[in-house]
């Protein structure tokens, strides 16, 4: 097996697929070992969460509705929300479903950062940042700086039949969260 010593050994990848690993050690971890894996999409796309909801999730397969939010994860007051993606990797289809959108947001703008993106057409594959939060640059530049309270979350909704209907979909939902306090060590003081 090769250690980092024979890095300048190893052939040379030109390309990075999104399921290739990266690993990272996570300093948050206690006991054992700290070294975690991380897919090369979140890094080389400069997200910092993923989150993969199936058409037979408990969360997304939501019984006998057309529409249900979904609280991906509660977000720390002065975190900074600077992007929100969506990929559809398999179309939601099944039953009499002619629409399936998800938005996505915080506590208080629910499509704050994706627009009812639409999941159930084969060619809408990728969507980022079309909510009010951070539809402009400037608003991407500066981004969402989150109070106390609030969660990240996605709404589904569905078109012609209930949302527990669906017999095929999945898709990843992207954040790219900046948290303060965990740059307070990030480098050695200057001096």
């Amino acid at each position: 097996m090769p250690t980092l010593d024979d890095l300048p050994t190893l052939a040379k990848n030109a390309a990075i697929a999104a399921n290739d690993s990266i690993a990272i050690s996570n300093e948050n971890l206690g006991g054992g070992s700290k070294i975690q894996q991380v897919p090369a999409a979140l890094l080389t796309h400069g997200f910092t969460h993923a989150f993969r909801l199936d058409y037979d999730s408990v969360s997304v397969a939501l019984a006998a509705t057309t529409t249900g939010e979904i609280n991906l994860m509660a977000l720390t007051e002065g975190s900074v929300v600077t992007e929100v993606g969506l990929i559809v990797s398999t179309h939601f289809a099944g039953g009499s479903i002619s629409g399936y959108t998800l938005a996505a947001g915080r506590t208080g703008a629910t499509n704050g950062y994706l627009v009812a993106a639409e999941m159930e057409i084969t060619n809408a594959v990728f969507r980022k940042n079309t909510g009010g939060e951070l539809d402009t640059e400037a608003e991407i530049w500066t981004g969402d700086l989150i109070g106390s309270g609030q969660s990240l979350s996605v709404t589904i909704t569905s078109t012609g039949d209930n949302l527990d209907t669906a017999t095929q979909g999945s898709c990843i939902v992207l954040a790219s969260i900046i948290e303060p306090s965990e740059y307070a060590t990030l480098v050695p003081k200057f001096d």
